[in-house]
C-alpha cells in the first residue's frame, strides 16, 4: 500500500513539473526576447531582406534610427541573427559598417490610429528616381514606380495620403508617403517623377509646398 502512494505521488509531481515548464517557456515560433531593448547601439549590416531586422525588438515594433545622415523611423522585425540588418534600399540612408543609435518609440505591433505630428506645413519639395524603378525597394517595404504619386518624408506615418500644392504655380496633386527622406538640408519632402511633373517641378528641380494631410497612415479596410 505504501509503495502505491509513493508511485502515485512521484506521478503526480513529474506532471507538474512538466505543466510548469511547458508554462514557462515560449510559444513555438515566438521570438527568443519577449520584451524590446529601449535604447542600443549597432553595426549597420545590409540583408537580402525587404524590412528591417534585429533581435533587440518585437516583430512590428516601431524604431528610430540616428546615423551620421540623419534619423530613420521604421518598422522592425525579430530575428535572432541580427542586431540590426537593413535592406539594401537603406544604402542612401546609412553606411555599411556605420555605429548607429537605435531608439524603440513603440515595442510590437499596435492597434492604436496611426498618429501624424501636424496636419499643414510649407517647406521646400525635390524630387528622385531610378530610372523605371526595377529591383528597388522603398523604406515602406513596397517596390519603388516611378509613375506612381507618391512622395518621401521624414515624419509622416507610411500610407499618409495628403494634398501637395506647389507655392510657385497654384497646381495641387494628391500623392501617398511611401518612403523616406529625403536627407539633404533644406529640404521637406521627396516627391516621386510622377508626382513632381504633375506639380510642374521637374525643370526646376526643388520647388515650395503647401502639404496638407487629408488622411493618417494606411487606410482601414
Amino acid at each position: 500500500m505504501f509503495r502505491q502512494v509513493l508511485v502515485f505521488l512521484l506521478i503526480l509531481f513529474v506532471l507538474s513539473l512538466t505543466a510548469c515548464v511547458h508554462l514557462s517557456g515560449s510559444p513555438e515560433g515566438s521570438p527568443e526576447r519577449a520584451y524590446c531593448n529601449p535604447e542600443f547601439g549597432a553595426y549597420v549590416e545590409f540583408c537580402d531582406t525587404r524590412r528591417p531586422l534585429s533581435n533587440q525588438v518585437q516583430d512590428g515594433s516601431l524604431i528610430a534610427i540616428k546615423g551620421s545622415k540623419g534619423v530613420v523611423k521604421v518598422a522592425a522585425y525579430y530575428d535572432r541573427r541580427y542586431t540590426l540588418c537593413l535592406p539594401k534600399t537603406y544604402e542612401r540612408y546609412f553606411y555599411p559598417g556605420e555605429l548607429v543609435k537605435v531608439v524603440t518609440l513603440r515595442c510590437g505591433y499596435s492597434r492604436n490610429k496611426p498618429y501624424c505630428p501636424w496636419t499643414v506645413k510649407e517647406g521646400w519639395a525635390s524630387w528622385y528616381g531610378y530610372g523605371d524603378g526595377s529591383g528597388r525597394w522603398t523604406a515602406s517595404g513596397r517596390p519603388f514606380k516611378p509613375n506612381t504619386f507618391g512622395l518621401a518624408n521624414r515624419e509622416l506615418p507610411f500610407g499618409t495620403l495628403v494634398k501637395i500644392t506647389n507655392l510657385e504655380n497654384g497646381r495641387s496633386v494628391y500623392a501617398v508617403v511611401l518612403d523616406r527622406g529625403p536627407f539633404v538640408r533644406g529640404r521637406d519632402f521627396d516627391l516621386y517623377p510622377k508626382t513632381m511633373r504633375a506639380l510642374g517641378g521637374i525643370k526646376r528641380g526643388v520647388i515650395p509646398v503647401r502639404v496638407e494631410v487629408i488622411r493618417c497612415g494606411w487606410a482601414t479596410r
